[in-house]
């Protein structure tokens, strides 16, 4: 039996020895932040969306284009009442330059440029909110792990004690102060730890997986972990937390961009009844050589064989437009506009509202579990000043196996309990950070 458990903790040796590297809980975000998939692509969406936000892409500087065109032909001519018989070559060079500005749209301009700084701010605002989505998953997971291993940590402590219980009855059985019914007693306890310590194991080892995967790193890397369950205990004041939220809270502020993005779209729909004045300048010059060396002339004395000609032109041309009737369209589309608008408005509240909810849902949970981590660890402490006074009682006969079995699985209970409580109230602080914008400033310092 006793091979059992070396074979366990020889397991558990194992695993401590691949822990070389170790890993704080800042280490592990900067790690995640660095390698997480969903980041990386909203940096892309962002790069594209500062690219994009430029005069030149909202329309206030000129387009200059340049072409040129070479043409070659040949004409056959056979017309009696022409001068000019059979065939004759012709080729020509035309570059042009032609520049065309928008003077004036109705402030077209100036609202897009306006509109693509709210789509480089929600790009923003977007890459910010997978952020700090991957940073809480990241704490979370982080301090799941430390709680498996403390969990290991306290079935490791029960299975010692079990196996130490188990090898003095079977001395006492050699000097015949047990019966049988206690061996298979405390042999079935052993038992019983030695399986939900194998079991705890696989739970601890899938924990550090999941930590591993929000890391992208290989699954199969094994981390030291430096930090602890212990947390400050914070006395938070709703008011202050839904100011804090109000303000900083990603999801609403990138809420607060849709709804000017909105009432941008109305301007924007708006201009469409200004009258728009554009202008085309442009420049042109086209050279001709005509082959005349196969053609034939009613006179012998005919021109040159090659006849060269030019043509430069210049032209500014001026466009005043003003859309008269179109339907309604345009009245469709500002009222459309602006009942989206409204309808962002709408969102805007019932997100408050919801997150306001949360928010206090939170809060209530954070103190109701300050209160059961305080409890727990009065739970704690009692428990294993019992367990230590009942293991000298049940060496002196004092007790029974019963007794000193419900009062280790009680021990159990508490310190399981108080891991617990130390991780939901981590978990909860988090979820508060995260309604309430800090939990980027807290955890990854940015």
């Amino acid at each position: 039996m006793r091979s059992i458990l070396l074979t366990i903790l020889f397991t558990f040796l194992v695993q401590g020895i691949m822990c070389q590297q170790q890993l704080s809980l800042s280490d592990a975000i900067q790690i995640g932040l660095s390698n997480n998939f969903g980041i990386r692509i909203e940096q892309v969406n962002r790069e594209i969306a500062r690219n994009n936000n430029t005069w030149g892409e909202a329309g206030r500087y000129p387009t200059i284009d340049i072409s040129v065109g070479q043409n070659n032909g040949i004409s056959d001519i056979d017309n009696p009442a022409s001068f000019l018989q059979g065939k004759v070559g012709s080729n020509d060079l035309n570059p042009v330059v032609v520049a065309r500005w928008m003077l004036f749209d109705g402030f077209k301009v100036k609202i897009n440029k306006s509109r693509l700084e709210l789509l480089e701010a929600q790009s923003d605002g977007n890459t910010e909110i997978v952020i700090e989505n991957a940073v809480q998953a990241i704490v979370i997971a982080y301090y799941t792990v430390l709680l498996e291993k403390e969990g290991l940590e306290v079935l490791k402590e029960i299975l010692t004690l079990s196996g130490d219980r188990y090898q003095h009855v079977l001395v006492r059985k050699q000097l015949g102060s047990a019966v049988t019914f206690d061996i298979l007693q405390d042999k079935n306890a052993y038992l019983t730890d030695s399986s939900n310590y194998v079991l705890q194991q696989l739970v601890y080892q899938n924990a550090q997986r999941d930590l591993n995967l929000l890391l992208a790193e290989d699954l199969s890397k094994r981390y030291e972990l430096t930090g602890s369950l212990n947390s400050l205990i914070h006395h938070y004041d709703y008011q202050d937390l839904f100011e804090k939220m109000t303000q900083n809270n990603s999801n609403l502020r990138n809420q607060y961009i849709n709804q000017e993005l909105m009432r941008n779209s109305v301007s924007l729909n708006k201009a469409a009844r200004s009258p728009s004045l554009d202008v085309n300048l442009g420049y042109s010059y086209s050279k001709n050589w005509q082959d005349l060396s196969n053609a034939n002339f009613g006179d012998e004395s005919g021109p040159e064989e090659i006849i060269k000609s030019r043509n430069t032109n210049y032209f500014a041309n001026f466009t005043l437009a003003f859309t008269l009737f179109d339907g309604g369209r345009i009245n469709r589309q500002i009222k459309n506009a602006r009942i989206q608008e409204s309808m962002a408005s709408l969102e805007t509240e019932d997100m408050k509202l919801s997150l306001s909810n949360d928010l206090l849902s939170a809060l209530d949970r954070y103190n109701v579990r300050k209160k059961l981590l305080q409890i727990s660890e009065e739970s704690l402490e009692n428990a294993s000043l019992n367990l230590d006074l009942s293991e000298e009682r049940y060496n002196n006969g004092t007790i029974n196996s019963f007794n000193y079995r419900d009062i280790q699985v009680s021990y159990l209970q508490a310190a399981l309990r108080n891991l617990e409580s130390k991780f939901d109230l981590i978990q909860t602080d988090t979820e508060l950070l995260r309604l309430t914008g800090g939990i980027l400033e807290s955890f990854a310092g940015l």
